[in-house]
């Protein structure tokens, strides 16, 4: 396969999404792009795929702990729930060590990033297969959401204290004096957040993709050994990264201040 070519491509349906993206009103008004250089969207169809992965392993999920006295002793055999188990409870270590005793009210948002981050990372780890992470559109749709949430906890925490924080971060009657120079910083640094979020993810990504298919197009039975190992670690690494700061600046916009 091409550059440009996956299994996606074959999916029913593609043609007519590529043909939609492609008209000029779509492109000028949603993505601001070139209609020349709007190519193919696999993040699209990965996404999607992605999303139908986890909603067929909450159900299995479901329907196997639908009576809990018969999974009270876990399994022996490892399994969806096992690794649900163990993924979750590593979610919220991470998450109780970063937020405090109020990370429970957080779970939806970081688990639900976590997993789909997590699978859609390794979904580039196979041939024919493109991560939807490798795509800003997509990082971007998940650093935004994190920025949404920390700022709506910060304003139900905070109230207007939220905003006047980033004026005043001093908190002090002689911070206003300087709120013609904090105020633009501040609010710099807080547009910057979401930005930093989708970037780095996507970029990792695609160059991690980029080294290990380059090698495999080489010689595809050993040489991309060593580099899918590596490859692995960067998912899982990408993927803490990713949670780790979203729990950071949840963590920042609702702490209680101590003056």
């Amino acid at each position: 396969m091409d550059h440009h070519t996956s299994w996606f491509s074959f999916f029913p349906g593609y043609d007519a999404l590529q043909k939609l993206l492609a008209q000029p009103a779509y492109v000028e008004t949603i993505i601001l792009g070139n209609p020349d250089k709007i190519e193919h969207h696999h993040h699209i169809y990965a996404a999607c795929l992605v999303f139908i992965l986890l909603a067929i392993m909450a159900l299995i999920a479901k329907v196997r702990l639908s009576n809990l006295e018969d999974h009270i002793i876990p399994s022996k055999k490892f399994g969806v729930v096992n690794f649900l188990e163990i993924f979750i409870e590593a979610v919220l270590g991470l998450m109780k060590d970063v937020i405090g005793k109020d990370y429970k009210r957080h779970v939806p948002l970081i688990g639900s990033l976590a997993l789909f981050i997590f699978f859609s990372n390794f979904l580039g780890l196979i041939p024919g297969f493109v991560p939807p992470t490798d795509n800003l559109n997509t990082t971007f749709a998940c650093a935004l959401v994190v920025f949404l949430w920390f700022n709506y906890y910060g304003l139900r925490t905070h109230g207007i204290g939220h905003i006047t924080h980033l004026l005043n971060p001093l908190g002090t009657k002689a911070g206003w004096l300087f709120c013609w120079f904090f105020g633009p910083v501040e609010i710099l640094g807080l547009l910057v957040r979401p930005v930093s979020l989708a970037v780095r993810l996507a970029c990792n990504m695609i160059g991690d993709h980029a080294i290990l298919f380059a090698f495999a197009g080489i010689f595809p039975l050993l040489l991309p050994l060593p580099f899918y190992a590596l490859g692995t670690l960067v998912c899982i690494l990408q993927t803490m990264v990713f949670c780790i700061l979203s729990c950071i600046y949840i963590a920042l916009h609702t702490a209680e201040a101590e003056h």
